[in-house]
């Protein structure tokens, strides 16, 4: 939310605004060019994916292209459900290919809830992702994450409910009861990508209350992963706990794929 003693309107800079629109116009392709035909469709069928992109550049930190709510039963476009991946990849020496990353075909989302799109390239692992995550913020290893492994599929494209904290979802749930009841939450390596990109892009720490408990991976041990950010040190922490851990502020996130 912008605050008040920083908001104008146009009025104060209406020669500023002309010009910007005329710019705009003029790069657009003319009349004989050929355009991709996706790409015509996708700015004539669909005028507030361009009103969002002229904003993004006026308001970068006003939610960019992270949170998509879904109205009706499936995404728009690939490109714009997966917005901002390969940007963010690229802060970090990774270059990535939209192409590469179909949306999941089972993929069940509910009418007029926020989602975020979860994009993990090819060989990424906990520490791959850890190595990106600490380039953000201070973290804290209380188990050491060079011994962490998931044990789950490695799946390129999942989807998560866009909540800030994993306890929203269902608290004092243990990954044995996960298990049982085949709900599938996060892997390490999923967890630290999601955390990553939502603090680049929207400067915001998941998990200010409660932990995320990352089913889908194991440490050393056999206990299960989990993940929180902690106020007080401001630092990113990762712990574990047994299989039948559970409490009220501890909570998978789930996937849909």
């Amino acid at each position: 939310m912008l605050m008040k003693e920083n908001v104008q309107t146009w009025k104060n800079h209406s020669g500023l605004r002309d010009e910007i629109m005329s710019s705009m116009i003029k790069n657009m392709p003319k009349i004989e060019e050929a355009v991709p035909l996706e790409t015509a469709k996708l700015l004539a069928g669909k005028p507030e994916k361009l009103k969002r992109k002229v904003r993004e550049i006026f308001f970068p930190k006003a939610g960019g292209g992270l949170t998509k709510k879904i109205q009706g039963q499936y995404p728009e476009t690939l490109l714009e459900f997966h917005d901002g991946w390969p940007e963010f990849y690229k802060n970090f020496g990774y270059n990535i290919d939209l192409a590469d990353y179909p949306l999941p075909k089972n993929l069940v989302l509910l009418d007029g809830k926020n989602y975020w799109s979860n994009v993990v390239p090819p060989g990424f692992n906990p520490q791959k992702a850890f190595d990106i995550r600490k380039q953000l913020t201070k973290t804290y290893e209380w188990v050491s994450i060079s011994k962490m492994i998931d044990i789950y599929p490695r799946i390129p494209v999942s989807v998560i409910t866009a909540n800030q904290n994993a306890m929203a979802e269902y608290p004092s749930m243990s990954c044995a009861v996960s298990i049982e009841q085949s709900i599938w939450g996060t892997t390490l390596t999923e967890g630290i990508i999601i955390d990553a990109r939502v603090l680049k892009d929207l400067s915001i720490h998941l998990d200010v209350q409660g932990w995320t408990l990352h089913t889908g991976s194991r440490s050393q041990g056999g206990g299960v992963p989990y993940s929180f950010w902690d106020p007080v040190d401001e630092e990113w922490e990762l712990g574990d706990g047994t299989l039948g851990h559970a409490y009220p502020s501890l909570s998978l996130r789930q996937k849909q794929f």
